[in-house]
Protein backbone atom coordinates (compact mmCIF):
# COMPACT_ATOMS: atom_id res chain seq x y z
CA UNK A 1 0.00 0.00 0.00
CA UNK A 2 3.14 2.15 0.48
CA UNK A 3 4.14 2.35 -2.82
CA UNK A 4 0.05 2.63 -4.16
CA UNK A 5 -0.30 5.46 -2.24
CA UNK A 6 3.73 7.16 -3.50
CA UNK A 7 2.82 6.39 -7.24
CA UNK A 8 -0.90 6.41 -7.92
CA UNK A 9 -1.19 9.98 -8.66
CA UNK A 10 1.17 9.44 -10.70
CA UNK A 11 -0.08 6.93 -12.44
CA UNK A 12 -3.30 8.67 -12.76
CA UNK A 13 -1.38 11.72 -14.25
CA UNK A 14 -0.36 9.39 -17.07
CA UNK A 15 -2.79 7.26 -17.71
CA UNK A 16 -5.83 9.89 -17.90
CA UNK A 17 -4.17 13.61 -18.36
CA UNK A 18 -1.29 11.92 -20.24
CA UNK A 19 1.08 14.01 -18.14
CA UNK A 20 4.14 13.60 -15.55
CA UNK A 21 4.97 17.33 -15.60
CA UNK A 22 4.13 17.67 -11.77
CA UNK A 23 3.57 21.69 -12.40
CA UNK A 24 0.79 21.23 -15.08
CA UNK A 25 -2.97 21.54 -14.59
CA UNK A 26 -3.45 17.89 -15.64
CA UNK A 27 -0.93 16.98 -12.72
CA UNK A 28 -3.39 19.09 -10.57
CA UNK A 29 -6.27 17.23 -11.96
CA UNK A 30 -4.89 14.33 -11.34
CA UNK A 31 -4.46 15.24 -7.58
CA UNK A 32 -8.14 15.96 -7.42
CA UNK A 33 -8.89 12.96 -8.98
CA UNK A 34 -6.77 10.44 -6.70
CA UNK A 35 -8.80 12.54 -3.55
CA UNK A 36 -11.90 11.64 -5.00
CA UNK A 37 -10.90 7.85 -5.69
CA UNK A 38 -9.60 7.43 -2.59
CA UNK A 39 -12.57 9.46 -0.66
CA UNK A 40 -14.35 6.56 -2.40
CA UNK A 41 -12.30 3.49 -1.43
CA UNK A 42 -11.97 4.27 2.39
CA UNK A 43 -16.12 4.89 1.75
CA UNK A 44 -15.91 1.31 0.70
CA UNK A 45 -13.43 0.47 2.91
CA UNK A 46 -15.57 1.85 5.85
CA UNK A 47 -18.96 -0.10 4.92
CA UNK A 48 -17.03 -3.23 3.70
CA UNK A 49 -15.37 -3.54 7.45
CA UNK A 50 -18.81 -4.14 8.42
CA UNK A 51 -19.74 -6.14 6.40
CA UNK A 52 -17.02 -8.63 6.38
CA UNK A 53 -17.81 -9.58 9.71
CA UNK A 54 -20.19 -12.29 8.85
CA UNK A 55 -17.72 -14.03 6.00
CA UNK A 56 -14.75 -13.98 8.76
CA UNK A 57 -16.91 -15.94 10.80
CA UNK A 58 -17.72 -17.92 8.28
CA UNK A 59 -14.55 -18.56 6.40
CA UNK A 60 -12.13 -17.63 8.39
CA UNK A 61 -9.83 -14.57 8.67
CA UNK A 62 -7.24 -16.06 6.14
CA UNK A 63 -9.42 -16.62 3.66
CA UNK A 64 -11.68 -13.59 3.64
CA UNK A 65 -8.35 -11.72 3.67
CA UNK A 66 -6.92 -13.53 0.84
CA UNK A 67 -9.83 -12.85 -1.31
CA UNK A 68 -9.68 -8.97 -0.13
CA UNK A 69 -6.08 -8.93 -0.90
CA UNK A 70 -6.69 -10.62 -4.16
CA UNK A 71 -9.10 -7.76 -4.68
CA UNK A 72 -7.45 -5.16 -4.32
CA UNK A 73 -4.50 -6.85 -6.87
CA UNK A 74 -6.79 -6.89 -9.38
CA UNK A 75 -7.82 -3.24 -8.86
CA UNK A 76 -3.99 -2.50 -8.51
CA UNK A 77 -3.50 -4.19 -11.81
CA UNK A 78 -6.21 -2.57 -13.78
CA UNK A 79 -5.94 1.36 -12.74
CA UNK A 80 -2.88 1.84 -15.02
CA UNK A 81 -4.70 1.01 -17.56
CA UNK A 82 -7.68 3.01 -17.32
CA UNK A 83 -7.83 6.33 -19.53
CA UNK A 84 -10.94 7.62 -18.01
CA UNK A 85 -11.84 9.28 -14.81
CA UNK A 86 -14.76 7.81 -13.60
CA UNK A 87 -13.35 3.95 -14.69
CA UNK A 88 -10.95 4.78 -12.00
CA UNK A 89 -13.87 4.01 -9.33
CA UNK A 90 -14.49 0.65 -10.61
CA UNK A 91 -10.87 -0.68 -9.49
CA UNK A 92 -10.80 1.30 -6.47
CA UNK A 93 -13.38 -0.79 -5.04
CA UNK A 94 -11.34 -3.57 -4.97
CA UNK A 95 -8.36 -1.03 -3.04
CA UNK A 96 -11.30 -0.74 -0.98
CA UNK A 97 -12.38 -3.88 -0.45
CA UNK A 98 -8.41 -4.80 0.65
CA UNK A 99 -7.48 -2.01 2.43
CA UNK A 100 -10.74 -2.65 4.53
CA UNK A 101 -9.35 -6.52 5.24
CA UNK A 102 -6.11 -5.15 5.94
CA UNK A 103 -7.49 -2.96 8.43
CA UNK A 104 -8.73 -5.93 10.49
CA UNK A 105 -7.92 -9.42 9.34
CA UNK A 106 -4.50 -9.69 10.33
CA UNK A 107 -5.34 -8.65 13.65
CA UNK A 108 -7.82 -11.41 14.31
CA UNK A 109 -5.56 -13.96 13.00
CA UNK A 110 -2.36 -12.97 15.19
CA UNK A 111 -4.98 -12.54 18.06
CA UNK A 112 -6.28 -15.86 17.97
CA UNK A 113 -2.78 -17.36 17.96
CA UNK A 114 -0.78 -15.52 20.37
CA UNK A 115 -1.60 -15.92 24.79
CA UNK A 116 -3.60 -13.16 26.01
CA UNK A 117 -1.13 -11.85 28.72
CA UNK A 118 1.72 -11.16 25.48
CA UNK A 119 -1.06 -9.45 23.52
CA UNK A 120 1.03 -6.06 24.17
CA UNK A 121 4.30 -7.50 22.99
CA UNK A 122 2.97 -9.83 19.97
CA UNK A 123 0.90 -6.64 18.48
CA UNK A 124 4.11 -4.17 18.95
CA UNK A 125 6.54 -6.76 16.92
CA UNK A 126 3.56 -7.39 14.24
CA UNK A 127 3.17 -3.49 14.29
CA UNK A 128 7.02 -3.30 13.25
CA UNK A 129 6.39 -5.90 10.55
CA UNK A 130 4.12 -3.60 8.87
CA UNK A 131 6.52 -0.21 9.00
CA UNK A 132 9.95 -2.21 8.51
CA UNK A 133 8.61 -3.25 4.94
CA UNK A 134 6.99 0.17 4.50
CA UNK A 135 10.26 1.78 5.36
CA UNK A 136 12.17 -0.77 3.15
CA UNK A 137 9.79 0.39 0.00
CA UNK A 138 10.27 3.90 0.35
CA UNK A 139 14.62 3.23 1.27
CA UNK A 140 15.06 0.74 -2.16
CA UNK A 141 12.42 2.40 -4.43
CA UNK A 142 13.65 4.88 -5.63
CA UNK A 143 17.24 3.16 -6.67
CA UNK A 144 15.45 0.47 -9.04
CA UNK A 145 12.56 2.76 -9.92
CA UNK A 146 14.33 4.18 -13.62
CA UNK A 147 16.05 0.94 -14.47
CA UNK A 148 13.82 -1.38 -13.83
CA UNK A 149 10.16 0.00 -13.81
CA UNK A 150 11.35 2.39 -17.04
CA UNK A 151 10.78 5.17 -14.76
CA UNK A 152 6.90 4.72 -15.41
CA UNK A 153 4.67 4.82 -12.42
CA UNK A 154 2.13 2.53 -14.02
CA UNK A 155 4.85 0.00 -13.44
CA UNK A 156 4.74 0.60 -10.32
CA UNK A 157 1.37 -0.03 -9.77
CA UNK A 158 1.65 -3.09 -11.51
CA UNK A 159 3.92 -3.92 -9.24
CA UNK A 160 1.62 -3.58 -6.27
CA UNK A 161 -1.08 -5.66 -7.47
CA UNK A 162 1.61 -8.70 -8.44
CA UNK A 163 2.74 -7.79 -4.45
CA UNK A 164 -1.09 -8.15 -3.22
CA UNK A 165 -1.81 -11.66 -4.77
CA UNK A 166 1.31 -13.16 -3.55
CA UNK A 167 0.16 -11.31 -0.01
CA UNK A 168 -2.82 -13.28 -0.91
CA UNK A 169 -1.13 -16.81 -1.77
CA UNK A 170 1.27 -16.28 1.41
CA UNK A 171 -1.80 -15.36 3.99
CA UNK A 172 -3.68 -18.69 2.44
CA UNK A 173 -0.71 -20.70 3.94
CA UNK A 174 -1.20 -19.89 7.48
CA UNK A 175 -2.12 -22.03 10.03
CA UNK A 176 -5.46 -20.11 12.30
CA UNK A 177 -4.65 -21.27 15.70
CA UNK A 178 -6.44 -20.94 19.02
CA UNK A 179 -3.78 -19.37 21.72
CA UNK A 180 -3.94 -21.62 25.19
Amino acid sequence: MAAYWGYVIYSIGRSVYQTSDATSDGFRSAVLTNGEMAAFYNFIAFVAAFGLVPFTKRFGPSVVHAACLALAGLGMLALPHIEDKWLLFVPAIGVGLGWASIMGNPYVILAGAIPPERTGVYMGIFNMMIVIPMLLIAATLPFYYKPLMGGDPRNVLTLCGVLMFLAAAAVLRTRETKAG
